[in-house]
C-alpha cells in the first residue's frame, strides 16, 4: 500500500566511518539478524556503537549525568501538565458562563459547549502541524516557552473579558498552544531516551497529562460556584508560567541524534561532533511516504468515532437510555478513565518489553490486537441489560475496555520516534496529534450525525466498530516498522559518513573546531 520512496530506500550502513567488518564482529550478531535484513542493519549500528563508546554521562554535549536528563524530561513533563490543566476549565462552569453573557441554555449549548470546543480542537490541529515544524528548524526548548506563554497568557487575560467573543479568541489560542505542546514535548524526549525505553517514558507524560486535564477540572469545579467562573483560569494560568519559566532559565536542549545508534560512535569520538541537519519541505512530504507513519496516522481518523462516542456520550447514554442512575452511569465513564490510566502505563510498558525482548514487530501486533478488542467491552456496555447485571461485572468491563484501548497512545508515538530522523520528528508527532485532535473535534459531530440517521444505539455500535480498522492498521505497522527503523538508521549512517551540504552550503553535521 505505501512503498518505500527511493530517497527512503536503506542505504548500505558499512559506508559510516569505523562499522566493525571482522569476522569476530559479524559473529557477535544474532541469528534473527541473518533471516531479516533490516534487523541486520539495525544490530551492526548497536554493534558500532558499543565498539566506539554510547551515550554517557562523560560526553560533551548530552546530559552531563543521568540525573540531569531525568530532571530535564521531568521539567518538559511538569510544563506539559501544567498547561493541561487548562483544558476544560470552562466544562464545570458553562452555566454560569453562560449567564454572565445573558445566553439561553440553548445558546450555552451551542456558543460555549459547541462552538468554543470546536475551535479549540480544530485550530489546534493545523497548529500543532506548524509548531512541529519550527521544532524541526530551532531550539526546541525556547520554543516551549513561546508556545506555553501563547497558551496561559489568552489564560491568564480570560479573567477579563467582558464578551464572549474576547472568551472565544483567547480559548482558541489556548488550543493552539495546547495541541503544539505535546508533539514538541515528545520531540525532545526522543532525544533524552533512546528505543529501548521511549514508551516507557510517553507513558508516564501520557498519564502526567491526563492527570492534569482532570485537576483542572476540579479546580474549576471548586473553585468556580465557590468564587466565580474567572478565578480557575489565574489559578491555573500563574503557576504553568513560574514553571516554564525556570524550565526555561535551568534546561538545555538536549543535542538532536544522541540517543540514535548510527550517530552514538561520533557523539562518543568527538566532543564537538554537533547534528545540525534540519527539515526541509521535500523531507516533510517524504513522510508520507514512510509505511508506519502513515498507519499510524491514518488509524487515529477511524479512531475518532469511538472516542466521540466515549468523551461524550456515554454517561448520558448509560443514564437515559440503559437506565442506570446518574451516579452509576457516571461511576462506569470513571472506571473506564481508570483503566486507560493502566492501560496506558501498563501497556507502554509491556509493549516496550516486547520491543526489546520479543521482537519490534510485536509491539504494533500488540497495540492493534488490544485496541481492536476494546470493541467488546465497549459492545457489551451498549447492547446489554444492564439493569439485571451485577454492578461489579459492568465496572470489570469498563475497565477492562480502557485498559485495551489506550495502549496505543504511548506506543504509536514512541514508533514514530523510532522511524524518524531527529530533524523530522516534530512534523511526524505533529501529523499525528494533529489526526487526534481533528478526531476529538470531529468525532462528537460525526457521531451525532449518525444518531439523527440510526438511532443512538445503532449509530453507536456502528462508531465503536471504528476501533477494528484501527486496530488492524496499527497491527500492520508490524510489516514495516523493523525495516523503517533500519532505513532511517541507514540514511543517518550515509549522510554521516558523506557529509552532504545544505542548498545554501553548510554540512548537515559539523564540528565546531572545523
Amino acid at each position: 500500500m505505501f512503498g518505500h520512496d527511493a530517497d527512503l530506500q536503506p542505504l548500505p550502513v558499512e559506508r559510516a566511518a569505523g562499522l566493525p567488518q571482522s569476522t569476530d564482529d559479524e559473529e557477535t550478531l544474532t541469528g534473527t539478524a541473518d533471516s531479516d535484513p533490516a534487523a541486520l542493519q539495525l544490530e551492526k549500528l548497536s554493534l558500532l556503537a558499543s565498539h566506539r563508546g554510547s551515550v554517557s554521562e562523560d560526553i560533551p554535549g548530552a546530559p552531563q549525568k543521568q540525573q540531569r536528563r531525568y530532571f530535564t524530561a521531568a521539567m518538559f513533563c511538569l510544563v506539559a501538565t501544567l498547561l493541561s490543566a487548562d483544558q476544560n476549565l470552562l466544562a464545570p462552569n458553562l452555566t454560569a458562563v453562560a449567564r454572565d453573557f445573558n445566553f439561553t441554555d440553548a445558546q450555552r449549548d451551542k456558543y460555549l459547549g459547541g462552538f468554543i470546543s470546536a475551535a479549540f480542537f480544530l485550530l489546534g490541529a493545523p497548529a500543532a502541524l506548524l509548531i512541529g515544524y519550527l521544532s524541526d528548524t530551532m531550539n526546541r526548548a525556547k520554543l516551549l516557552f513561546w508556545v506555553v506563554l501563547l497558551g496561559e497568557g489568552p489564560c491568564l487575560l480570560t479573567y477579563f473579558v467582558t464578551s464572549y467573543w474576547q472568551l472565544f479568541v483567547l480559548r482558541a489560542l489556548t488550543g493552539i498552544s495546547i495541541g503544539g505542546c505535546l508533539p514538541l514535548v515528545f520531540n525532545l524526549l526522543g532525544d533524552l531516551f533512546d528505543a529501548q525505553h521511549r514508551a516507557n517514558v510517553l507513558s508516564g507524560v501520557l498519564i502526567a497529562t491526563g492527570a492534569g486535564t482532570a485537576i483542572g477540572q476540579a479546580l474549576a469545579g471548586l473553585i468556580g460556584p465557590a468564587t466565580n467562573w474567572r478565578w480557575p483560569f489565574v489559578i491555573v494560568a500563574l503557576p504553568s508560567l513560574f514553571v516554564t519559566g525556570i524550565m526555561l532559565a535551568l534546561v538545555q536542549e538536549p543535542p538532536r541524534g544522541i540517543t540514535e545508534p548510527a550517530l552514538q560512535a561520533e557523539f562518543a569520538a568527538d566532543a564537538n561532533f554537533v547534528y545540525s541537519e534540519r527539515i526541509t519541505m521535500k523531507q516533510s512530504i517524504a513522510l508520507l511516504r514512510v509505511p508506519t507513519n502513515m498507519y499510524v496516522f491514518i488509524q487515529g481518523l477511524f479512531g475518532c468515532l469511538p472516542w466521540g462516542v466515549l468523551l461524550t456520550y456515554l454517561t448520558d447514554y448509560l443514564a437515559q437510555d440503559k437506565g442506570l442512575s446518574v451516579p452509576t452511569a457516571t461511576m462506569v465513564t470513571v472506571f473506564w478513565g481508570l483503566g486507560g490510566g493502566v492501560g496506558a502505563v501498563g501497556g507502554g510498558a509491556l509493549g516496550q518489553w516486547l520491543y526489546n525482548n520479543i521482537s519490534k514487530a510485536s509491539m504494533p501486533l500488540f497495540t492493534g490486537i488490544t485496541v481492536a478488542s476494546a470493541t467488546l467491552p465497549m459492545w457489551w456496555l451498549t447492547n446489554a441489560n444492564l439493569l439485571t447485571t451485577p454492578i461489579f461485572f459492568t465496572l470489570l468491563l469498563a475497565l477492562t475496555g480502557g485498559m485495551l484501548s489506550s495502549t496505543a497512545g504511548p506506543l504509536n508515538k514512541a514508533m514514530l520516534l523510532n522511524v524518524n530522523e531527529p530533524e523530522t520528528r516534530g512534523v511526524a508527532l505533529a501529523w499525528q496529534s494533529m489526526t487526534d485532535d481533528l478526531g476529538k473535534g470531529l468525532g462528537p459531530a460525526l457521531v451525532s450525525g449518525l444518531i439523527s440517521a440510526l438511532g443512538r444505539q445503532s449509530a453507536f455500535n456502528l462508531a465503536i466498530a471504528g476501533w477494528l480498522p484501527c486496530g488492524a492498521l496499527l497491527a500492520l505497522v508490524a510489516v514495516s516498522l523493523t525495516k523503517d527503523e533500519a532505513a532511517m538508521q541507514a540514511r543517518l549512517a550515509y549522510k554521516l559518513d558523506n557529509h552532504i551540504p545544505h542548498v545554501d552550503g553548510s554540512l548537515p553535521y559539523t564540528n565546531s573546531d572545523t
